[in-house]
């Protein structure tokens, strides 16, 4: 009786296992597929505020070839001359709420994060006007002690639109690591180019 019992469960077993073998090898490259990466690449921005050529380069006192006319390579301390013009330190001045603000640091503020950061920030918030034309917003402001950015002026612009969509980035921006001076954190003076690159101008 148990040598039956034995003939008929081993032929049952043996068709459970060989199913179970081609089910595996039905599902395996399904699998595979899925985790396979799809082909193509998605469309990046046709706008995007900067390249990479020209990030390696920038910084307060980047000034593109075609600005050198009219733009010092300190633009961003000369948006503030009249400020720093009274006073007896020359290389800084007293606002009316008594705070001292550089303009140079021997650490300069910082978009939390560094460049990179900074970068994907106007990047992903960058929206091209209707009117964009191709040139650079320059724009001067200064960042606080607490990281905050405040008195934003441009110093050189394209057009309103263009201009008034630089003033919105900036005012817009989470805070900065502020600078250093003489082991002190500091409110200072910096600059920032905002670039438009519209695609076909």
């Amino acid at each position: 009786m148990r040598l039956l019992s034995l003939i008929v469960v081993l032929p049952m077993l043996w068709c459970a296992c060989d199913n179970a073998k081609k089910t595996e090898s039905k599902t395996e490259p399904l699998v595979e597929k899925e985790s396979k990466p799809q082909s193509g690449t998605p469309a990046g921005a046709s706008n995007e505020w900067i390249d990479s050529s020209e990030a390696s380069n920038l910084n307060s006192t980047w000034v593109d070839e075609e600005d050198k006319g009219e733009l010092s390579n300190t633009w961003a301390e000369d948006a503030f001359s009249d400020e720093s013009e009274g006073s007896a330190l020359s290389n800084s001045w007293v606002d009316a709420d008594g705070e001292t603000i550089y303009k140079k640091t021997e650490v300069p503020p910082e978009f939390v994060g560094g460049k990179e950061a900074l970068f994907e920030y106007i990047n992903s918030n960058i929206t091209y006007p209707e009117d964009v034309v191709k040139g650079n917003v320059y724009v001067a402001f200064v960042v606080t002690k607490e990281g905050n950015i405040r008195d934003i002026r441009i110093v050189k612009g394209i057009n309103e639109s263009c201009d008034k969509e630089a003033l919105r980035l900036i005012r817009n921006m989470p805070k900065w690591d502020p600078g250093m001076h003489k082991g002190n954190i500091v409110s200072s003076v910096y600059g920032l180019p905002i670039i438009f690159r519209p695609a076909g101008k």
